[in-house]
């Protein structure tokens, strides 16, 4: 006789093993389901990796690329703040505001890659000498424009070597008392003019080529003493440079009015008026050498000189003169006497033909 409980445990079994091979057979179904979503989740990720890669390859050679540009064309970075300018800028000095006329110009043209500027100018006169030591320091000022004739200027700043003037500086009409004309229109050589005695400040790059050349010098502290001085026939001649006579004889004519433009001599020596920069603002000098080169190359240079000086030297008639040479003992190396199109003769371009 059979236990009654085996059937129910046979289906107790059967169940089971029904329940079992189902599941057993989900499982067979599922696995290359599983296998398949496993290949392509491992291909998807093997492509990103690539993509991924791939990608900063291209950002690494486009950075490697621009970092070789750059090195190949470096190019000064703009400053988020402007630059500041200090000057000497006293009123009613013609001949110095002349001169700014081409620092500004300079500064506009580079304002697309050294970003804005601030003049800041310092208005109370001083002496060459201490203008000279206020540019070293930096105290007050950190641009002057001048002349080469000063060993401490030349060695402790830093000198754009384009000279503002065409080097015109170096070429020399006096003022003089009117009734002394006939005496100086008997001068034709430089045994001549060592005759004669000249004034000038005793600070003022310049003395040291008269000197050297035997002619007689008197000196003073101040440049405004040497319109008294002439006045008082302390000396001779108070040779200007050719751009600075015509604007010094209208202000002073009125206080002394004796006082002429000498009409016969020209006295010729190589010099010129240079920018000069603090050693502490490289930047700065760059720009100023930057802007003056541009301004040569699209011609605006020769436009503003014409502008402020054709007139001037038109009206000394220089090529009439008769010219007298002196040695400039003292020029520094750096001055670019080799670049002929810097300076001007203007004994040759005066001259008719």
């Amino acid at each position: 006789m059979k236990d009654p409980a085996a059937p129910n445990h046979a289906r107790h079994v059967d169940l089971n093993s029904r329940k079992t091979g189902a599941h057993s057979a989900r499982t067979h179904l599922e696995a290359p389901v599983r296998g398949r979503r496993m290949r392509r989740d491992w291909t998807a990720g093997i492509r990103a990796l690539a993509c991924a890669s791939l990608l900063t390859s291209v950002a690494s050679l486009s950075l490697t690329g621009t970092a070789e540009a750059q090195a190949r064309n470096p190019e000064p970075a703009v400053p988020a703040a402007p630059m500041h300018i200090r000057i000497l800028r006293v009123a009613d000095e013609v001949v110095r505001e002349r001169r700014w006329d081409f620092l500004i110009a300079a500064l506009d043209h580079t304002i697309p890659t050294y970003g804005p500027y601030v003049i800041d100018a310092y208005t109370a006169p001083m002496s060459t000498q201490r203008e000279v030591e206020e540019v070293i320091s930096g105290r007050l000022m950190n641009v002057i424009a001048s002349d080469c004739g000063h060993p401490d200027l030349n060695e402790q700043t830093l000198p754009i070597a384009i000279p503002i003037d065409k080097g015109l500086l170096g070429y020399r009409v006096s003022l003089i008392r009117r009734d002394q004309q006939a005496r100086i229109n008997k001068v034709n050589d430089i045994q001549g003019l060592r005759l004669l005695s000249v004034g000038q400040a005793h600070d003022w790059g310049d003395v040291p080529v008269y000197r050297y050349n035997g002619i007689p010098l008197v000196t003073t502290s101040h440049y405004d003493l040497l319109f008294p001085m002439l006045a008082h026939r302390r000396f001779d001649l108070f040779p200007r440079g050719v751009l600075e006579i015509t604007p010094e004889l209208i202000s002073f004519q009125a206080q002394y009015p004796d006082m002429a433009i000498e009409t016969h001599l020209l006295i010729r020596y190589l010099y010129a008026q240079f920018f000069y920069v603090n050693k502490s603002y490289p930047l700065i000098a760059q720009r100023i050498k930057d802007g003056l080169e541009e301004m040569r190359k699209d011609g605006s240079f020769e436009a503003l000189f014409q502008k402020n000086f054709a007139r001037a030297l038109a009206d000394l008639h220089l090529e009439r003169r008769v010219l007298i040479d002196l040695k400039n003992p003292s020029l520094p190396n750096w001055v670019p006497v080799e670049r002929k199109e810097l300076w001007l003769n203007p004994v040759t371009v005066s001259k008719p033909g």
